[in-house]
C-alpha cells in the first residue's frame, strides 16, 4: 500500500520538485490564493502559467505546471469521486466569512491566517465546526430542496439559498463552452 503524507507525522513542504532540482517555494495562503485568483481571470493562458510559476518559483516547464497545480490543489488525499455541480464555497466572495470562522474557531486573525502555509491552511478550512456562519453558508448552499416538502418549505429554502448563493465568476467563453457542454451532454 502506498505511504500518503500526513500533516500529522510529514513535514509541510517547504520545496517543489521537477525533474531530479529542488525549488523553494513561496507557502504562505496569500500566496496560493493570488496563484488561484490569477488562474481565474479572463487573460491568455500563457499568461497566467508564467505567473503561477514565477510566483511559486519554478521554473517555466511543464513539469513544473504540473507540480506547481499539484500543490495548490493541497496534499495528496484519498481517492474520491470528483464533485460535480456548482462549489459550496469560493475563496474570494467567502473570504470574510473564512477571515470570522477562523477566528471564531481558532483564535487565528487575518495577518497569520495570510501568512500561514497553504496546505495547513486547508487543513484548518477542512476542519472548520458548523458553528461558524461560513459552514452555515455552506450548509444553506448544500441543502437538498425535497420534492415532498410542502411549498411553502420549498420556496423558503430557494429564498435561504438565494440569499447566500455564490455569484457566477466565469468569463463569457466559459459561460459559452458550459452551455454547448450542457448541450452535448443531452445527446440530441
Amino acid at each position: 500500500m502506498e505511504r500518503r503524507w500526513c500533516i500529522l507525522t510529514d513535514a509541510l513542504p517547504h520545496e517543489l520538485i521537477v525533474g531530479e532540482e529542488r525549488f523553494p517555494i513561496d507557502v504562505r495562503t496569500s500566496t496560493a490564493l493570488n496563484c488561484l485568483r490569477k488562474l481565474r481571470e479572463d487573460i491568455p493562458e500563457e499568461a497566467k502559467l508564467s505567473y503561477l510559476l514565477r510566483r511559486l518559483g519554478l521554473p517555466n516547464t511543464l513539469d513544473a505546471l504540473d507540480t506547481a497545480l499539484g500543490y495548490l490543489a493541497g496534499p495528496p488525499a484519498e481517492e474520491k469521486e470528483p464533485r460535480r455541480g456548482k462549489p459550496d464555497f469560493d475563496y474570494f466572495q467567502d473570504a470574510e466569512l473564512i477571515s470570522a470562522a477562523f477566528q471564531q474557531a481558532y483564535g487565528i486573525g487575518l495577518n497569520e491566517l495570510t501568512q500561514m502555509h497553504w496546505w495547513r491552511f486547508l487543513s484548518l478550512l477542512g476542519g472548520l465546526p458548523s458553528s461558524t456562519r461560513f459552514m452555515e453558508v455552506i450548509s444553506i448552499r448544500t441543502m437538498e430542496i425535497n420534492p415532498k416538502d410542502s411549498a411553502e418549505e420549498k420556496a423558503r429554502k430557494r429564498r435561504m439559498k438565494k440569499a447566500v448563493a455564490l455569484k457566477d465568476t466565469r468569463t463569457e467563453e466559459e459561460i459559452k463552452r458550459d452551455v454547448q457542454n450542457g448541450f452535448n451532454n443531452l445527446g440530441l
